[in-house]
């Protein structure tokens, strides 16, 4: 008897029991109310005729434009050198450098990778670029992130520039409290006193001045020459010069010769002061034992004046002694720090010292320098988030000048580079605004050649070879 084929029925119905029979297995009901199988499989099916579909067009592509077109691009790198050319009009110019390249297209544009054949069927011309310009430019940190810090270490000897935001204030010096400093290599004369952010010249050969602040035995620490440079000057410690010293002063206290300290008692204590031709002025402890030294007194001890007699004479600012400090201390730290705070300008100080027993951040972090030399007058090692820039305007270590200074660029390898204006900046993708930096500290660092678009515009044969585009 011949077989009957199946009809179209009949197959239908057979897959249909085969998908409800798997739907069975798999989500362990036969109702097979839904069906999320079947789903799955279109799904499937049609992203695998998509990803067919998007490798042959690929495929053509690459088979009739192998490299990419140019087009307009300003900036691309050949993709097996890994060499960088930039557009100039219609000619595409290798140049040495990215800056070069940002500064030439007058955006900040990172490169496009090309093939050789599509540089092959451009127009080439000579080297153009500044040598030794960064390859790379980093974001640069804000006035937030931003912070100013040298030392010098003892052990190793070193001098390393902290660039960034300290986080701890480990060894400050308290106020009014000073540390007795020398440079290295100068001599035993330049000696200084560290104090409340300033520093003032100290000669240990005065005897009054050692005997004021209790020096006897005190040996200065050694730092470099760039720390102390980093901290602001101010006037020499020393007894103040006065005037008609010996003559009779006003008659209110008694006939007291000028220049006789007094002592007035106090609720909270006692006040020393210094009687002058044109009344008296508040002097602190320190400075009422230099005048002692250096001006005859009545007597053993300073003579005690009621404070309603104080109070019927003048108050004057005559001499030079506000900054002055209240006691030395022993500089037994193995690390001096010198910092300086962006946020915090003013015209007072805003520089910190701080003396402890090692680097406020990791020893092996940062670069070290080429022109590092230990113990010599050379910064020895940059401290900088890697990754990360520094767009900045030099100022000075004292006043609020942050934003007339010169524009420089600091790379994460510690180099720093002079930008000629702001929208050399812009282009090289540096935004602003710039954040001020002292000058002291930038002088230290290892120099750059300036990133300006005339400089990037030189044509070179070869390195030694060079005239500007016309």
């Amino acid at each position: 008897m011949a077989r009957r084929p199946a009809t179209r029925l009949q197959l239908g119905g057979h897959r249909f029991l085969i998908r409800r029979t798997q739907h069975a297995l798999v989500r362990g009901d036969a109702r097979m109310i839904d069906d999320p199988l079947r789903t799955q499989a279109i799904s499937l099916t049609i992203g695998a005729v998509l990803a067919v579909v998007a490798f042959a067009v690929c495929a053509a592509t690459a088979m009739l434009r192998p490299g990419g077109d140019l087009d307009a691009t300003p900036i691309v790198m050949a993709r097996d050198t890994g060499a960088l050319y930039v557009r100039i009009a219609d000619t595409m110019h290798p140049v040495l450098n990215l800056a070069s390249a940002r500064l030439l297209a007058a955006t900040p544009a990172n490169p496009r990778p090309v093939n050789a054949h599509a540089l092959a069927a451009a127009n080439r011309g000579p080297l153009v670029g500044i040598p030794g310009a960064p390859m790379q430019i980093d974001p640069p940190l804000n006035i937030d992130e931003s912070g100013w810090t040298l030392c010098d270490v003892a052990d190793p000897p070193q001098t390393v520039l902290i660039v960034g935001r300290m986080t701890s204030d480990t060894g400050r010096l308290p106020g009014g409290q000073a540390l007795l400093v020398a440079p290295r290599g100068e001599g035993p004369a330049a000696t200084y006193l560290v104090f409340d952010g300033w520093r003032a010249a100290v000669d240990l050969r005065d005897i009054s001045v050692v005997r004021a602040l209790h020096l006897e035995g005190v040996a200065p620490l050694m730092v470099s020459r760039s720390l102390l440079d980093s901290v602001p000057e101010a006037p020499a410690i020393q007894a103040p010069q006065i005037a008609d010293a010996g003559a009779p002063g006003t008659p209110a206290l008694g006939g007291l010769g000028v220049g006789t300290v007094v002592r007035v008692e106090r609720a909270a204590g006692h006040e020393f002061y210094v009687v002058l031709s044109d009344g008296v002025q508040r002097v602190d402890t320190v400075v009422a034992d230099l005048i002692r030294f250096t001006v005859a007194q009545p007597g053993g001890q300073p003579p005690v004046i009621a404070a309603d007699v104080i109070a019927t004479v003048p108050f004057v600012e005559t001499l030079p002694v506000r900054r002055f400090p209240d006691r030395v201390a022993a500089g037994t730290g193995d690390t001096v720090c010198a910092g300086w705070d962006p946020r915090h300008q003013s015209s007072e100080t805003n520089t910190t010292v701080a003396v402890s027993s090692s680097l406020p951040v990791p020893g092996s972090g940062g670069v070290t320098l080429a022109q590092s030399d230990a113990e010599g007058p050379n910064i020895d090692r940059v401290v900088i988030p890697a990754g990360r820039g520094a767009l900045v305007r030099s100022t000075a270590v004292v006043g609020t000048g942050g934003t007339a200074g010169s524009l420089f660029y600091l790379n994460d390898r510690g180099v720093l580079f002079g930008v000629h204006d702001e929208r050399a900046a812009e282009h090289l993708g540096l935004p602003g605004p710039a954040v001020a930096a002292p000058w002291s500290m930038l002088a230290v660092l290892p120099r750059g050649p300036e990133l300006s678009r005339d400089a990037a515009s030189v044509v070179r044969d070869g390195l030694n070879v060079a005239r500007a585009i016309p």
